[in-house]
């Protein structure tokens, strides 16, 4: 699995995700706390299966070295 979910979208999934279980569990509804699982989740692995469907990806990739000479 290629990263395709950036830091900042990856904070925010997992914030959302703990905002659905605590509106869940104030709300006694059950199914509504087991949805906020599937963001913590993307969060958390940093891959989301939607946007890679989709061919979307906010990870940036790391610049490549370059070698110094000494010039």
């Amino acid at each position: 699995m290629e990263c395709n979910v950036g830091l900042v979208e990856q904070k925010a999934r997992v914030l959302a995700g703990l905002a659905l279980i605590g509106v869940g569990a104030y709300y006694n509804s059950k199914p509504l706390a087991a949805v906020g699982l599937i963001p913590i989740l993307t969060g958390m692995l940093r891959w989301c299966p939607i946007n890679a469907a989709v061919g979307y990806s906010v990870c940036h990739s790391k610049p490549a070295e370059t070698v110094n000479d000494g010039e």
